[in-house]
């Protein structure tokens, strides 16, 4: 009896600190579109809410079929390249193919500079 108590608790704490090392992992693949992110990206309260969508895009329709990269990892060729595969999976409309391009194009070349003061922040 204690044995299953033992395994049911280790499972129990494995599933919270996967949870939690997802939360972290999601934050550094695809930077929410937060205060810090507005002003080192220097955009619009608009702009920040079409980002908002396309991040939304990107965690729901680009996990679907694979695991999402880090969005600094993917180039601007790269991905749009692979966008039209995506329409036929996901029939998605021009207005978010849209929001998903600017996050793309906006978050890619910030989220180092993000990483590092996420981290700075946290200490």
């Amino acid at each position: 009896m204690k044995q299953t108590s033992a395994i049911v608790y280790l499972s129990i704490l494995a599933t919270g600190l996967s949870f939690l090392a997802s939360c972290t992992a999601i934050e550094v693949l695809a930077p929410p579109v937060d205060s810090l992110f507005i002003s080192e990206a220097n955009i619009s309260a608009t702009e920040a809410s079409r980002l908002r969508k396309g991040r939304d895009i990107y965690l729901e329709f680009c996990t679907r079929c694979h695991n999402a990269k880090q969005v600094d990892k993917i180039s601007e060729q790269n991905w749009e390249k692979h966008i039209p595969k995506v329409l036929k999976k996901t029939q998605l409309n021009s207005d978010e193919i849209i929001s998903l391009k600017a996050y793309l194009k906006t978050a890619g070349p910030i989220n180092q500079s993000l990483i590092k003061k996420r981290k700075q922040q946290k200490k």
